[in-house]
């Protein structure tokens, strides 16, 4: 019963221990695979090193990576820093990385126009946020600030064993305009990957683009061969339906990309962080549902 509780408290308080400099009481939470990676000596050496300086770690986000793995994440009070920790249903650390935030060498650039998520129900951001520890677009400028939309029940995204992609949530479910505008681009026809491959050929897969007030352009990609139901030059407003989601181009399970960028030319335009309607940003980790953000 010590042993339950002990852990959970780590695990609920691990941003103000690695502040305080406890990191043995943390390393005693590591799992032995762990410790056979990393040896305490080392572990307390790379810890006092990350943590010079520091006094306050905030919980910015927490998910379930698999119905067994959660994930949480400190940022440290600059936004330089972040510690990723993953636990097990037993409390136990799994993995932890300690990662610099890499700051843009660039002013950010935020859309003119506010928009709404391109859903008409509930949905759960996989990636999302303005740094890499967030967000696995962030190193890319074309797509910089892209989000990764699933839909997930309980822990997961997906019923049965996952392994076909009507198993999934996000599968068919309506991909809507999250603005007015003019379709400028719009392509079907690329077959649904099977779950875990990917179409790198076509990056897109079947996908809408949309040409906004201010030369903004908003890209909706990976929909459901046979969906697409605009075509170019059409004219759409705010929750026009524009397809379904689904798992073409370079994508490994169903899921919606979404994202604005400055130019029509999705190779050689810059991706800018999107202003919604709700005036806040959503991150990785949260739900949001539709015409809120």
């Amino acid at each position: 019963m010590m042993d339950t509780e002990r852990k959970v408290n780590i695990r609920e308080e691990f941003g103000t221990l690695f502040a305080q400099g406890d990191f043995k009481k943390l390393y005693d939470c590591v799992s032995e695979e762990f410790k056979r990676q990393v040896s305490l000596q080392q572990f307390l050496e790379q810890s006092k090193l990350f943590n010079q300086g520091e006094q306050l770690y905030r919980l910015e986000t927490n998910l379930y990576l698999t119905p067994q793995i959660e994930q949480f994440i400190w940022i440290n009070s600059t936004q330089t820093k972040a510690i990723s920790v993953m636990f097990d249903e037993h409390n136990i650390i799994q993995a932890l990385v300690l990662a610099p935030i890499e700051s843009s060498s660039e002013r950010e650039r935020w859309s003119t126009n506010k928009y709404t998520m391109p859903i008409q129900s509930e949905w759960f951001v996989y990636w999302g946020g303005k740094h890499e520890v967030l967000n696995y677009h962030h190193p890319v400028e074309n797509q910089r600030y892209a989000y990764d939309l699933i839909v997930r029940k309980g822990k997961q995204s997906y019923k049965n064993d996952g392994m076909k992609n009507e198993d999934y949530y996000a599968y068919g479910k309506k991909v809507v305009a999250p603005l007015e505008g003019v379709v400028i681009a719009a392509a079907d026809g690329q077959e649904d990957n099977e779950i875990g491959h990917t179409n790198r050929k076509n990056p897109l897969g079947n996908h809408v683009i949309i040409e906004h007030e201010g030369k903004e352009y908003s890209v909706l990609a990976h929909l459901k061969k046979g969906s697409v139901s605009v075509k170019k030059g059409d004219v759409v407003r705010k929750g026009t339906l524009l397809g379904r989601c689904g798992n073409s181009g370079n994508s490994s399970e169903p899921h919606i990309h979404f994202h604005v960028m400055d130019a029509a030319d999705i190779e050689t335009s810059k991706s800018l962080r999107i202003q919604f309607h709700a005036a806040i940003e959503p991150i990785r980790g949260d739900t949001v549902i539709p015409f809120f953000y």
